[in-house]
């Protein structure tokens, strides 16, 4: 990840190509010190603590008040925090330089990106490149191929890591500009918008492709006995799977936990194959 086009300003005061790198990589352990009360904060202040310690070398008061103020509530998709992070160190190293603004602005910053980048986050990473990148490692994996878990791994983590590491650096670059581009244009609204629209559809086919429930017990005698799997099928193929989805997504709605739905799945599919239903 050190060989990149992308250049940083090297000047005195300045993060230089190695630090960003650091921080680059520090960045993966965002979520390893979370908690209910403040979420991120931790594991955000820890990332940019290098930085903070050299933009306030000089200054050991100006360095509290900076970490004091980087542990106030951060929460974000964890693959989009770095362009927050970059965009809020260069707000950092500005304000370390000419105190020209108030401190309370990077903060500021801060909360206006979470909100959009969580929901643009989330559409891309987890309603959009998982479910695709899932649906081809599973694919492989169903027909046998050990490669499946490594396509998954890679395929998925080509897009988080170049996301993590152009953000980081971008964001340290243009600063707030890009940002405020992008929030004039609708762009990310847009954009969060699109890619949810894009997610469900993946999901859509997921459920059609991969989830099976062969209802073997028959209905009738002789040639004319059919299974109860045909007799759906004959009124709308893959209703089950549809209607196995539906229902988990509503009782997650309700508060049901995830854990809890997929055991009562296992249990119920348990005992319909011990009476001979599958």
């Amino acid at each position: 990840m050190t060989t990149s086009n992308v250049t940083v300003n090297e000047e005195a005061g300045k993060l230089t190509k190695k630090e960003l790198v650091n921080i680059f990589w520090r960045g993966h352990l965002l979520q390893a010190s979370w908690n209910f009360e403040r979420m991120q904060s931790l594991g955000y202040t820890w990332i940019i603590l290098p930085a903070l310690k050299k933009y306030y070398k000089d200054d050991p008061e100006g360095l509290q008040r900076a970490v004091a103020r980087n542990l106030e509530f951060f929460n974000v998709q964890p693959y989009l925090a770095l362009p927050v992070i970059g965009t809020a160190l260069a707000m950092e190293e500005k304000y370390a330089e000419t105190k020209a603004f108030e401190d309370s602005s990077i903060s500021s910053l801060k909360v206006s990106l979470m909100g959009p980048l969580a929901g643009i986050g989330d559409s891309i990473f987890w309603f959009t490149i998982a479910p695709i990148t899932l649906g081809i490692g599973i694919a492989l994996a169903a027909g046998g191929n050990l490669l499946g878990v490594i396509a998954f791994l890679i395929l998925f983590n080509i897009p988080h890591l170049l996301t993590k590491y152009y953000g980081l650096m971008e964001g340290y670059r243009q600063g707030t500009k890009v940002f405020e581009q992008l929030a004039h244009t609708n762009a990310l609204q847009r954009l969060s918008e699109a890619m949810t629209v894009v997610g469900l559809m993946v999901l859509g086919v997921m459920v059609a492709t991969m989830i099976n429930i062969p209802l073997d017990f028959k209905i009738g005698a002789g040639t004319s006995a059919m299974t109860v799997q045909q007799i759906l099928d004959g009124i709308m193929p893959k209703i089950l799977p549809l209607l196995l989805t539906l229902g988990a997504a509503k009782m997650m709605r309700k508060g049901t936990s995830a854990t809890w739905i997929l055991l009562g799945i296992i249990a119920i599919c348990i005992v319909l194959a011990g009476i001979g239903f599958f």
